[in-house]
């Protein structure tokens, strides 16, 4: 009896019999990677409060907006860049005017666009964005931004140009006209013009 080769086929067959289980223990993983594993993409999502995706999500968001007016801004040259933002930002309000409505957020006069506006600029700019609402009745409201995630990043990026307040001004213009068209928004605050906060006076015609 030859109890070297014996031997010998013991151990390439021990040998092969543990690469082969390691070689399906690692297909397993890859095959079945919730359960091997024990964890999934959503399953640690859910360890992130919904506020911190939120506000990660919008401050990307923002921070590309910044870039993109910034780029314009230089390249056109403030009067054209305003006049740009005259044409284009009553057309945003009246597509986000339609979020409003699919979320249920209704109304049409000053009291509820006083409401809505500010809800779906957060919805958009992120949870850092703080309104409050001096007054608001049927035919006239007063709402102050006293945090604005638009601007705080541009501050970040040591951007001092006013890449904001026509922006302001002709997206709410904008976004109460597409709730009521007997209503106007006035623009008499603002912090790309020297003020501490952005207000807004809403007022419904009769």
């Amino acid at each position: 009896m030859n109890t070297r080769f014996d031997s010998t086929s013991r151990r390439g067959f021990l040998k092969g019999l543990a690469v082969g289980a390691g070689g399906y223990a690692l297909g397993s993983l890859l095959t079945h990677p919730h359960e091997a594993m024990g964890q999934s993409v959503q399953g640690y999502l859910e360890k992130v409060p919904m506020e911190a995706r939120w506000d990660r999500a919008s401050n990307g968001l923002v921070r590309a907006q910044v870039i993109l007016y910034k780029t314009l801004y230089d390249k056109e040259g403030r009067e054209k860049f305003v006049e740009d933002r005259k044409k284009t930002c009553p057309v945003a309000a009246a597509g986000n005017k339609k979020h409003a409505d699919r979320f249920g957020l209704t109304g049409n006069d000053a009291k509820s666009a006083a409401a809505i506006i500010p809800a779906v600029v957060t919805l958009f700019q992120g949870p850092q964005q703080k309104y409050e609402i001096e007054e608001a009745t049927a035919k006239r409201a007063r709402v102050k931004c006293v945090n604005c995630a638009f601007w705080n990043t541009a501050q970040s990026m040591k951007i001092t140009e006013d890449l904001c307040s026509a922006h302001c001004r002709y997206y709410w213009e904008g976004f109460v006209k597409a709730i009521n068209p007997k209503m106007t928004s006035t623009l008499v605050k603002a912090r790309g013009l020297g003020e501490s906060v952005c207000e807004w006076i809403l007022e419904l015609k009769a």
